[in-house]
């Protein structure tokens, strides 16, 4: 399950459940939303990620590329112990931005160098 939010100028989406292969599509289709309302930061909280799969380190990876390719910036938050160890396992932890609550993650990103001139629709 995900749900989106928008806080001040950031996008966020709370994951819940399974990030496997049903919720790859889900985790573009909303990213893919949330950049085309133009949100360039974008904070995916994966504290209710009970497990996650290649297809949902897969889902991440596009997630990240699409904000990049879109000019923006995503961020990594509350990453459960079991999903944090995949990271680390796969190096991960040098490509993704990662920290430990939202409020952390949106800070980190509002520190990064996007164009931040522009306003959401």
């Amino acid at each position: 399950m995900i749900t989106p939010a928008v806080v001040e100028r950031d996008a966020v989406l709370s994951l819940a459940g399974e990030l496997d292969m049903d919720g790859e599509a889900l985790l573009a289709r909303a990213v893919g939303e949330l950049i085309d309302a133009g949100y360039r930061r974008v904070v995916v909280d994966c504290a209710g990620v009970a497990f996650c799969d290649s297809c949902g380190f897969n889902a991440l990876l596009v997630a990240r590329q699409a904000t990049q390719d879109a000019g923006g910036v995503l961020a990594l938050a509350g990453v459960p112990d079991r999903l944090q160890s995949l990271l680390t396992l796969l190096g991960a932890e040098e490509i993704f931005t990662i920290a430990a609550t939202v409020e952390q993650a949106r800070l980190l990103l509002a520190d990064s160098a996007i164009d931040s001139e522009a306003e959401p629709e």
